[in-house]
């Protein structure tokens, strides 16, 4: 079956694509080679006076490349022959003798945006669907079909850098503002608008005016373009250290090609492409897209089961973790009631709230006016008046059990009959909490990380008794909120702060043995996390740390033991940044270390920064193992994309499970029984480790 279909009215063409069997349109090589065929045919044309280019499905114009094929490619001469073909074919647009125009409606990405800045215009509509913009870095490579060096004519060196390295998706009048397009019209009114721009197009003296809007190179543009690779280069290194090598070939390229003829130029791009096409840390992000994308549709229950409707939204317990919640509903327009203890602690539960709306207000994604709306959607009691209405109640209080069953017993004799009960706990098993409730079935863990408003990371975690449409209904909410929702298993810890927890405890003991602090947050910032385990644990709260860490102890035993020392620096009163000191010292944006916990450190000795990585990422491996093998996660690939999510863990090794494998189970399992017997049994292979090893296996099978 043909993916494009051309139609020629009244010498204007329309070349249609809808790949079939599909329901999104990708420039595959197959899709591509259609393509050139067409435009070969279309160049000997004389009864055309324009060529559209659109798109048959809804919401969508090209969503890109094939990625399947990007992912297949391990030959760099492979690579670089497929993309040449694909720059080639794109410049037959270029080459036609009759104008060509991109009609944008819906997503208009990567390749797709290299197909539509071949053309010589572009109009979009503003459909909220229409997402444009060349986000290749993202899967560790760059655009290959000419992308970086027609945006930058288009639109300047420094706004093209600025879309290709923070691979930014926009809509389609931030494009009109930035030259992008020519014209952003409203989706009802497309036929008639496209019909004024064609006329206006084929008019000298209009098509003049459209040309006169485009963008003019300004004075940093034209005699110091090296400042421009400067700051990129900085702002880069500072979000990335110098791990994706992606952004750095695109600096390079820019830098390269600055003074070169465009079809040199191209010829680097090319180049540029297959070289990081092979790389692992492509490979490794192309693996995490698709893992994402799964992850999207993955129903989590069965088919049949509709989740609620939720309008009303209630929230008990402010702070940090209430505060950040409430916040979050009442951005997708929830009417969210808060309850809390008093009114000087509601008071305290709004500056999160506002803090968080003034950073969105900051990036310009809502405006003030926006703001205030969404902001009249909260309101707050100090006792349970207005719960009855709610259709979901989150619970964000201390991490206690008994306060947490008392505040369920009075929620059942208020909320209706089919109200949803979640608790945010980060640590308490679900089954038990819900024990001596009425409605066991409509009781959910929905665990969300701090800060809530940054963290896109919700663990969902059923009971015993919990219902699928109560599963279903938290999802949604979940997934409508933003967030990347995973289904965990019900044990102490859930998924990432299980195998968080053992981490942090181990790098507190590696202190404790000697270590600095400084050395070990730098060592493991420089394997890629986003902060060392001294900062995270400062940025959690020392306090809230230390209390999870003993319920996975009661829970798990010996291999989680508590750190004596972690002890001492509680009874300190030493809570972490909310208290200006923790491991460090706060001071504003400044940090120090904190001497009075070096002082309690019983010796200090040197550690390499092998022996700190393996101790610290192997024990979380071991714990992820058990974790997979007690199914408290679907997959491998589930798992690493909850530890990306919700730690930071380093995309570019492509998640926990991804790196053991990169290492060798092999190896894995060796270094675990070397560190067993010098550091004892928390270090003891866990059976699935030891079984894989046996049997020569990864964890991501093939």
């Amino acid at each position: 079956m043909s993916a494009f279909n051309l139609h020629v009215d009244n010498e204007i063409a329309t070349l249609m694509f809808d790949m079939p069997d599909s329901n999104v349109n990708l420039l595959s090589i197959s899709v591509m080679q259609e393509l050139e065929s067409h435009l070969d045919k279309l160049k000997s044309q004389k009864d055309i006076d324009v060529l559209l280019f659109r798109s048959a499905k809804e919401g969508i114009f090209i969503a890109g490349a094939d990625i399947s094929e990007i992912q297949s490619l391990n030959n760099e001469q492979e690579a670089h022959d497929i993309v040449k073909q694909g720059q080639m074919i794109l410049s037959k647009i270029r080459a036609l003798p009759f104008y060509t125009i991109a009609v944008i409606d819906g997503a208009c990405l990567g390749g797709g945006f290299e197909l539509a800045l071949s053309c010589n215009y572009r109009i979009s509509t503003q459909n909220p669907k229409t997402k444009i913009g060349l986000p290749e870095v993202n899967l560790g490579v760059l655009p290959g079909f000419g992308g970086t060096q027609n945006l930058k004519h288009l639109i300047g060196k420094q706004k093209a850098l600025e879309l290709i390295l923070g691979a930014k998706m926009i809509n389609g009048l931030k494009a009109e503002k930035l030259k992008m397009v020519d014209a952003c019209v409203p989706v009802g009114y497309l036929d008639f608008k496209l019909d004024s721009f064609i006329q206006a197009v084929l008019d000298d003296k209009e098509r003049a005016k459209i040309d006169a809007r485009r963008y003019k190179k300004n004075l940093l543009e034209r005699f110091a373009p090296d400042l421009i690779y400067h700051f990129a280069l900085k702002e880069v290194m500072k979000k990335t250290k110098g791990n994706y090598p992606a952004p750095l070939e695109v600096i390079e390229l820019f830098k390269k090609t600055d003074k070169l003829p465009m079809n040199e130029a191209l010829s680097l791009e090319v180049y540029a492409f297959a070289r990081l096409s092979v790389t692992e840390v492509s490979k490794n992000l192309i693996s995490l897209f698709y893992a994402s994308e799964k992850l999207k549709h993955d129903k989590f229950v069965k088919d049949g089961i509709a989740p609620q409707y939720i309008e009303n939204v209630g929230v008990i317990g402010g702070g940090v973790m209430g505060g950040g919640i409430v916040w979050l509903f009442s951005k997708i327009d929830k009417f969210v009631r808060l309850k809390d203890l008093n009114y000087d602690a509601i008071a305290a539960s709004f500056k999160p709230i506002s803090k968080a709306y003034s950073e969105v207000v900051k990036r310009k994604r809502l405006t003030k006016r926006e703001v205030e709306l969404k902001m009249g959607h909260i309101s707050y009691t100090t006792d349970y008046k207005g719960f009855h209405n709610a259709d979901i109640v989150v619970e964000a209080v201390i991490e206690n059990t008994e306060i947490k069953q008392s505040v369920y017993k009075d929620l059942e004799d208020v909320v209706k009959e089919d109200c949803v009960i979640a608790s945010n706990t980060s640590s308490l098993s679900i089954s038990m909490l819900s024990e001596g409730m009425e409605k066991p079935e409509r009781f959910i863990g929905m665990h969300f990380f701090n800060p809530v408003a940054r963290m896109p990371l919700v663990e969902v975690i059923a009971g015993d008794k919990t219902s699928d449409e109560t599963i279903a209904t938290v999802i949604k909410l979940a997934r409508d909120s933003g967030k990347t929702v995973i289904l965990v298993g019900d044990c102490a810890g859930f998924l990432v702060n299980r195998i968080l927890l053992t981490y942090i405890n181990e790098c507190v003991r590696m202190f404790r043995e000697g270590a600095s602090i400084v050395y070990i947050d730098e060592t493991i910032e420089e394997f890629g996390m986003p902060m060392g385990p001294f900062t995270l644990a400062d940025e959690v709260g020392l306090d809230v740390g230390y209390k999870v860490s003993q319920v996975l102890e009661e829970a798990y035993g010996k291999r989680m033991t508590v750190s004596p020392i972690l002890k001492e620096i509680i009874e300190m009163k030493l809570l972490g940044k909310k208290g200006k000191k923790g491991f460090y010292v706060y001071n504003g944006k400044e940090k120090h270390i904190n001497k009075e916990i070096v002082s309690i450190q019983p010796r200090s000795r040197p550690y390499s920064k092998p022996e700190i990585i393996d101790r610290a990422m192997l024990i979380m491996i071991n714990e992820a193992a058990r974790v997979l093998d007690e199914k408290i996660i679907k997959d491998a690939s589930q798992l690493d994309m909850a530890m990306i999510m919700g730690t930071g863990f380093p995309p570019f090794r492509g998640g926990l499970l991804k790196y053991a494998d990169s290492l060798g189970i092999e190896k894995v399992h060796m270094l675990l029984v070397q560190l067993e017997e010098k550091y004892g049994e928390r270090f003891e292979p866990a059976r699935l480790i030891v079984e894989m090893a046996d049997n020569k296996e990864t964890f991501y099978k093939g």
